[in-house]
């Protein structure tokens, strides 16, 4: 039997890093068993990541881990002990690193280094590359997802079986909503709504319906009236406090149409390896790091992008977007890497 990995991993509570750090450790999975520990962890104030940084940057004694909570509230240490530290996003890199230093730990960070030096890190993880560049510097094409693409189709098969839906054509659509410079009108949603049901008219589909936290009641309430229910095989409605479904209704679809104010749907959809539209409203502002990545996307055909109310209004131009599908799993890439970089 392999001993297991003892992981530590640090998080901030956000949605788009908790999943990250979720992609990380089931890239570790891939190597060894895991045993985790996930910390929440919160900063005090914001100014202490200056002193937090010139320790980590010039000290050359490992800081005791018990300072650490000068500048951190966070929960009692595992006894367990450590081999690897993992977090994402830059709030947790100062912890990430003070840890690891304390613990001999090997740690893996995704995210900014918010001028913390690379060498503090086994490996960090960006989808653009660090300047200057750094040997340990994991350069990714996609954000780490922990969607595993054999048991989403083992899901999505008994999902169709449990619905009755085998033979039938099943596409997913998964909403977010106003974030990353995209915002969302009652008359956005409407044509959401007659987008469904148009497209499910048109090609002779049902849906698979899944919102998200941003989506909102108001607008879940828009989308239950305006929504033909005859076209909805199932639904997922986060106000309604519907979880644990992304997987399955993934799996069960042939395609999958997301907004694209989530980075993390995008990732989930893309590593699902079927085909993926995305879909914008009428207001969509993102700032320049994140309309590159879209545009990125597109460019490698990940992703047919959208604009809400011009496929409402003429569905049959989707028969011209030709999205490739990934052949190889994102996930076994990074399970590759991570094991050179932390010799495992």
């Amino acid at each position: 039997m392999t001993a297991p990995l003892h992981v530590w991993v640090l998080s901030d509570n956000q949605p788009g890093h908790y999943n990250q750090s979720r992609g990380i450790v089931a890239a570790l999975e891939r190597l060894r068993p895991v045993e985790q520990h996930w910390l929440a962890l919160r900063l005090r104030i914001g100014l202490a990541r200056n002193p937090m940084r010139w320790l980590l940057n010039h000290a050359s004694v490992p800081p005791p881990a018990a300072a650490l909570r000068l500048f951190y509230k966070l929960p009692n240490l595992p006894s367990a002990p450590c081999d690897v530290i993992v977090s994402a996003g830059g709030k947790t890199s100062f912890a990430n690193a003070w840890l690891a230093r304390h613990c001999d730990a090997r740690n893996v960070f995704a995210g900014s280094l918010r001028r913390l030096s690379p060498v503090l890190f086994d490996a960090v993880l960006t989808l653009e590359p660090l300047a200057p560049t750094a040997p340990n510097n994991l350069v990714l094409a996609l954000p780490p997802s922990a969607i595993d693409v054999d048991l989403l189709n083992s899901r999505g098969v008994a999902w169709r079986a449990k619905l009755g839906l085998e033979g039938h054509a099943v596409w997913t659509v998964m909403l977010g909503g106003n974030g990353a410079g995209y915002r969302y009108r009652d008359t956005d949603w409407r044509q959401v709504a007659l987008l469904l049901n148009r497209l499910a008219a048109a090609y002779g589909i049902r849906w698979l319906l899944v919102s998200s936290r941003r989506t909102g009641y108001a607008a879940e309430r828009l989308l239950k009236k305006w929504l033909d229910g005859t076209c909805i095989a199932a639904s997922c409605w986060h106000q309604d406090g519907d979880a644990d479904c992304v997987e399955r209704y993934l799996g069960a679809a042939q395609q999958v149409f997301v907004t694209e104010d989530s980075m993390t749907m995008l990732t989930e959809a893309i590593y699902s390896q079927r085909p993926v539209i995305s879909l914008r409203p009428a207001h969509a502002r993102p700032d320049r790091r994140y309309s590159g990545m879209i545009q990125r996307f597109a460019d490698t055909g990940w992703i047919c992008r959208h604009a809400i109310g011009a496929l409402a209004a003429d569905t049959e131009s989707l028969q011209a977007a030709h999205c490739s599908v990934l052949e190889v799993s994102p996930l076994q890439a990074l399970s590759t890497q991570l094991a050179s970089r932390l010799g495992l």
